[in-house]
């Protein structure tokens, strides 16, 4: 499946303006090294994992989509998308994607760019698969600053607690997207 690049073209005007265009890109062998080279604080890695682990997995997997966030065409952070039994109980169905591993770049983090990459997924989303209407995602109880930001990128906490994760809790965000469901 082919899948266009989603610019910010649309950022609202209280994005951080120390970033230039943020695109969210299919990984692809142009960028995969790229990739490998990015990795978020080193206390940090225990949530979101490094790309040398997290993916090389996310490549051999058909369900999973790894994707690279961009500035200006050069990637500064990644996450994978995943669908399918493997995602787990997290997921309902063929209408739900697992976010896993999103991470900006340590050097890149405070600019703005995981709030400006969080706002264009729908869009990116729309035109990967137009029957996704949710994406789920687990964040660790004691990590602040990413409940922060998926709440502010319009994530809301389901309520429900995780507890498969190797470090302890975690809460479990969602955010709808693409139209509603006409049922």
């Amino acid at each position: 499946m082919t899948v266009d690049v989603i610019g910010g073209e649309d950022l609202t005007a209280d994005d951080d303006p120390r970033h230039g265009e943020i695109a969210l890109v299919p990984v692809g062998l142009r960028l995969r090294s790229r990739v490998l080279a990015l990795g978020p604080h080193p206390t940090q890695r225990r949530y979101s994992g490094v790309p040398t682990d997290t993916l090389p997995p996310a490549e051999r997997d058909p369900a999973q989509h790894p994707v690279a966030i961009t500035e200006d065409g050069v990637p500064v952070g990644f996450f994978a998308l995943q669908g399918g039994p493997g995602a787990g109980r997290l997921i309902r169905g063929r209408q739900d994607m697992l976010l896993r591993a999103f991470f900006v770049d340590a050097s890149r983090q405070g600019q703005g760019i995981a709030p400006a990459a969080l706002r264009v997924l729908p869009e990116y989303l729309a035109r990967f698969d137009p029957a996704i209407r949710r994406v789920v995602l687990t964040v660790n109880t004691d990590n602040g600053p990413a409940i922060r930001a998926y709440l502010r990128a319009g994530f809301t906490d389901t309520g429900e607690l995780f507890h498969g994760g190797v470090y302890g809790p975690q809460h479990v965000f969602a955010l709808s997207v693409g139209p509603p469901d006409r049922r």
